[in-house]
């Protein structure tokens, strides 16, 4: 009888530990709300300054240059703010959100009600640090909610959120027009209502001290094992980026100089946003094949679409095409860099921080070098070499051990 007793009480702990550690089917709901954050936080209250830019200029006699160190700025904030996601989301994963949710839509309500240039330019800045805290914050809450044979999947369903983003800034700047403030406060609203989204249907499962896995510590941001194993995606992004940022930077002046409307050069962003949208339709694509063959697909597809609207910017039917397959190519390279991060950082949020902060270095490194060449020898040449910067990044999956082990969904033993 007593060893009955005490086989029940094992079978009963044993099953609770089961139930504790397994990780539930996430819904429908959070995903759907983790997209609308990334598109709050990356496609309107980041990317969306450059679709405005005309707009604000007006209102603030905001001078070309003035405009520039503003977007050089929240940049380098971007870093900062991507940084401390790196730092702290692997614990915190719910405040950091929290954080990413925050700024986008406090920055996004000073951008709405600024007076001055001094004011806007502020707003702007913390707009823009809600991507930074977005990325590895909602790395970690999808592992968590989601079962590994899923994981990969829905961490590029989620990253395509920019895309959306951008196509929800394009009809914004189109349909309010010079009412941009009411565009600014509804860009807040949606980061707002989409963090705490987030955060209602995020499942916490309750483990008792001592029977589920233990709590794991905050990376080093200086520790050499925070970034073993990086070495080859770091590389990769960054030099990926200095050839993105061409048409996120001087893409949408360029289709105007080539004789386009701003109504139509707005089309072309929101054809963007529409082909980084479509990137949620590769997503078991990008999860079933090894990391050397999608990173090189959406490398090459993003140079060729750079080269394309570079060359071809007064015809609109190839500069619309150029734009919506840099969109669905660069969102697609994007969430490889996710899943290169998960396959072989020590924690998938940290690695995140660390390839997309190396990404938005080489846009910034990048952006003046294209501004000179566009300067010296025209957006033909300019767009053309940037192209060839993007194919580059390419190079670092050519590695025999890249190629062996580089496969998403597991961890891979690579050096860097």
């Amino acid at each position: 009888m007593v060893a009955s007793s005490r086989h029940k009480d094992i079978t009963s702990v044993s099953m609770k530990r089961s139930l504790w550690s397994r990780r539930p089917a996430p819904s429908t709901g959070f995903a759907v709300s983790a997209v609308a954050l990334i598109a709050a936080t990356y496609g309107l209250a980041r990317l969306g300054y450059g679709l405005f830019l005309p707009a604000f200029s007006a209102s603030f006699s905001l001078s070309p240059t003035v405009a520039g160190l503003t977007s050089s700025g929240a940049s380098v904030l971007y870093c900062v703010s991507a940084a401390l996601g790196f730092r702290y989301a692997p614990g915190h994963p719910r405040a950091v959100t929290l954080l990413a949710g925050l700024s986008a839509a406090l920055g996004s309500i000073g951008v709405a009600c600024a007076q001055d240039t001094a004011m806007f330019t502020g707003a702007v800045l913390l707009a823009g640090t809600g991507a930074g805290f977005a990325s590895p914050a909602l790395v970690e809450l999808v592992q968590r909610n989601t079962a590994p044979a899923r994981e990969g999947r829905l961490q590029s369903v989620v990253n395509s959120g920019t895309g959306f983003g951008v196509v929800a800034a394009g009809i914004l700047s189109l349909v309010l027009g010079d009412a941009w403030r009411i565009a600014w406060l509804l860009i807040a609203g949606i980061a707002l209502a989409s963090v705490l989204s987030v955060l209602r249907l995020d499942r916490i499962l309750a483990v008792p001290a001592g029977n589920g896995p233990r709590r794991r510590d905050a990376p080093s941001l200086v520790a050499r094992s925070s970034v073993r194993g990086l070495g080859r995606p770091l590389a990769g992004a960054f030099v990926f980026g200095l050839g993105c940022a061409a048409v996120w930077v001087y893409g949408r002046a360029t289709l105007e100089e080539s004789g386009m409307t701003a109504s139509m050069s707005a089309g072309a962003w929101m054809a963007l946003g529409a082909g980084g949208a479509c990137a949620i339709l590769a997503a078991r694509w990008l999860a079933d094949h090894r990391i050397p063959t999608t990173w090189s697909v959406t490398a090459l597809g993003t140079a060729g679409a750079t080269a394309l609207l570079g060359t071809a910017a007064g015809n609109p039917v190839l500069a619309y095409l150029a734009a919506a397959v840099f969109g669905l190519a660069y969102t697609a390279a994007t969430s490889v860099l996710i899943l290169w991060a998960s396959s072989v950082a020590e924690n998938s949020a940290g690695g995140t921080s660390l390839l997309f902060t190396a990404l938005v270095l080489g846009q910034a490194a990048g952006a003046p070098l294209v501004g000179s060449l566009i300067e010296a020898a025209g957006p033909a040449l300019a767009f053309s070499a940037a192209a060839v910067a993007c194919a580059a990044g390419t190079v670092v999956t050519a590695g025999p051990a890249a190629a062996t082990h580089l496969r998403t969904g597991r961890r891979a033993d690579v050096s860097s």
